[in-house]
Order: structure tokens, then sequence, then C-alpha cells
């Protein structure tokens, strides 16, 4: 998946096995338009901006920055556990965690507006805490580990609450990530699936953990009758009396108006005729 380089030691990255698919989240009439904004894909876009920063200045200035990695169990590398997600490999490597990281994160920031602070930093700092313990001894470094967790924090959310759009949600998220299972298994040297198995089970235990916690709400925007007004007043104020005047049936013309009274009679006699 990634482009092999020389490294004096190995490093394992953390990325995404899904490429080149995207998600837009659109907003339909069960969401309160005056509450929607921009803002929730603000802290995204910052994270990201931080990660291609640290990328560019490791690779114009060759830092050797995957030392500040997690290297499991070494105690000098427990500083990993913070720095390994902004940390990447080749430009390869930051292209797949990148979209992925942003549509993911603000997807939570959108429907799990209460969530989305704890569910960040949980997922960021236990992930990284499960890499360290439970993985072979080599570098770690990526943003996929994050990825995973919020994936699987989306996903299970939507499954363990009682709410339509929440489950639609999931759904799209089966749809286009179903694709991240594969790097849940063992399957390239060079790609840390501890990482990613680490995310998945921490998003699972988020989503336990938060499945009571309020989502984004979702008013209906259902008429009723009262909201129903014979005042035309808005309209005319609005279109003008030319266009009423010349969108409106009139009847400027004498109206006749035949109609019958039947009595009942015997079969060979004729109604009454009025008009």
């Amino acid at each position: 998946m990634h482009a092999e380089y020389y490294l004096p030691v190995k490093v394992l990255h953390l990325t995404s096995m899904n490429k080149g698919k995207t998600f837009s989240i659109s907003v339909g009439k069960g969401i309160n338009k005056e509450e929607i904004s921009l803002d929730f894909m603000l802290k995204p876009l910052l994270l990201l901006l931080v990660i291609w920063f640290v990328f560019l200045l490791d690779t114009f200035l060759n830092l050797r920055m995957y030392e500040f990695g997690v290297f499991p169990q070494r105690w000098q590398s427990l500083l990993g556990i913070v720095l390994s997600p902004i940390l990447h490999g080749d430009l390869k490597h930051i292209a797949n965690n990148s979209l992925p990281l942003f549509i993911l994160l603000s997807a939570i920031y959108f429907f799990y507006p209460r969530n989305a602070k704890p569910v960040l930093w949980i997922s960021w700092i236990f992930t990284g805490l499960m890499v360290w313990f439970f993985a072979r001894e080599s570098y770690h470094i990526g943003a996929s580990g994050l990825i995973y967790a919020f994936a699987s924090f989306i996903f299970f959310s939507g499954i363990l609450r009682s709410n339509a759009n929440l489950l639609a949600l999931s759904l799209l998220i089966v749809f286009l990530y179903g694709g991240l299972v594969w790097g849940l298994a063992p399957i390239e040297e060079r790609v840390s699936y501890e990482g990613h198995i680490s995310g998945g089970i921490i998003g699972v235990v988020l989503a336990w953990y938060f499945r009571k916690s309020e989502p984004r709400s979702f008013k209906s925007e259902r008429l009723a009758f009262e909201d129903i007004s014979d005042d035309l007043s808005h309209e005319i104020e609005k279109y003008g009396q030319d266009y009423w005047m010349g969108h409106t049936a009139r009847n400027d013309y004498p109206l006749t108006i035949h109609y019958h009274i039947q009595e009942k009679k015997e079969p060979n006699e004729k109604p009454n005729s009025i008009s």
C-alpha cells in the first residue's frame, strides 16, 4: 500500500484501507435550519492543518520524526502516544488518512456535538496506550487509529440509539468505509493493524458509554392546522397586487345557473323545468 523507503528501523504505518471514497452530510427537513453552521468543520480542519504542517516540516528538514511515534513498552516512547497520530511516513500515507479523518471527525462534531471532544481525546490517548502495551516492537505512526475509532463510534452509536437518522448514518458508514475491516487483519507487514484494532475497540466502548447522551436534536417541520392562515397580506406584499389579479380566476360576465326540481310523478309525466 505504501511506497517502500529505507529506514534504520522498521516503521509501521497506521493508514486507512479505503481510498478515494467521500461522502457529504446533507441537511434535510428534520434539522432545524437556524442551527446549521459550518463550525463543526473548524476543529477537524485545524487538526488536518497541523498534521500536514508537521509532515511538510519533517519532509523538507529531514527531522526523522517517526522516532517520536509509539514504540511499544519503551518508557521513553510514551510521548509517542500523543504525537504519533500527527506523524506520517510519506505522501501516500498522509493522503490516505486525511480525507477520512476530516469527514468522520466532522460527522461526530455535527451529529454528536456534546460527545465530540471527549470522543476525540479519549480515542487519541487510549488508542495509543493500547498500541504501546500490545503492538509489535516497531515505531507506529499515523492517524488511522483515530479513523477506526471514529468510524466504530459512529457505527455503533447509531445501532445503540433508537434514532432513525443516526441509524441511517451508521449504514452510510458501512457503505462508504466498510473496507476498513480489511485493515484489522495482518495482511501487510508495514501496516499497523494493532493500531486499527485498538481504535475500533475504543470506538465501541465510547459508543456504549455515551449511548444515553443526547445527539443533535432533529426538529420536525410538520405543518399544523394553526399554521395555515387566510391572511394573504404577506403574499400580496411580496408579489404585488398585479400578480394576484393576473393569477386569480375572474368572473366578470353574467352567470346563468340551470337546475331542475323533479317530483315523483307518473312515468309518462315530464318534470318541471326552471331556469
